[in-house]
């Protein structure tokens, strides 16, 4: 585990998440602060995230463009059947305080000499790269693919005090995965898609076992009504 870790972590901060696609978009002005964006906002922020995902595997050109080996081309294939405009479920998903530090530690990341603004960056991408190492479970090819199925969007004129994550389940392909961190009043959101097979059971249990991988304790799993 610590080397996938390791790996994940690395991945992020060498090439940054470079499949993603980033579109910025602007909120009218609430008042003098913005508003705390709730589980509704971010499942609706989640959904046009996923829709982008949802127009990349309808469009072949889409990875001809991005190019990559047959290897990855075998991932990608089969996930061009996904319909992601319909999630069955979808769940908020907070780590504790010291989950952070617990997986620092098992990728054997010391940030004793970084700098404040250093150290922050180093942590918004360790926080991102979650998803990153969820995948990196089923080996290099699905990690390439997983790389150009993501996409990265912000939100001005919202707040939220806590990073989180947006786990949208379908019945029939994989799940979407959100990283959600927000800061000066811009929400930003970067969405995955877990590859390998569907999680089959659509509960509470089932998203904690999922999370399990990862040996953090204590986090928090909210389902959205998405009715």
């Amino acid at each position: 585990m610590r080397r996938f870790i390791a790996l994940a972590l690395a991945l992020c901060l060498v090439l940054g998440l470079s499949g993603c696609q980033s579109i910025v978009k602007r909120i009218a002005e609430r008042g003098e602060s913005g508003d705390e964006a709730d589980g509704k906002v971010l499942y609706e922020h989640s959904m046009e995230l996923a829709g982008l995902l949802d127009d990349m595997l309808k469009t072949p050109e889409y990875f001809d463009l991005m190019g990559g080996s047959q290897q990855v081309s075998e991932v990608i294939m089969p996930l061009m059947r996904s319909d992601l405009s319909e999630p069955e479920s979808a769940y908020v998903i907070t780590f504790p305080e010291e989950a952070l530090p617990m997986l620092m530690s098992a990728a054997e990341v010391d940030l004793s000499g970084f700098s404040d603004e250093l150290r922050e960056f180093v942590e918004r991408r360790m926080y991102s790269s979650v998803p990153t190492i969820l995948n990196s479970r089923q080996g290099a090819s699905v990690l390439a693919a997983a790389s150009i199925l993501t996409v990265s969007d912000s939100w001005a004129g919202e707040e939220l005090d806590d990073s989180c994550y947006v786990l949208l389940m379908y019945p029939y392909c994989c799940p979407v995965m959100v990283a959600f961190s927000g800061k000066d009043e811009v929400i930003t959101g970067t969405a995955t898609m877990l590859l390998g097979e569907p999680i089959e059971e659509d509960s509470l249990d089932a998203v904690e076992a999922l999370f399990g991988y990862l040996g953090i304790d204590g986090l928090t799993v909210e389902e959205i009504d998405i009715d």
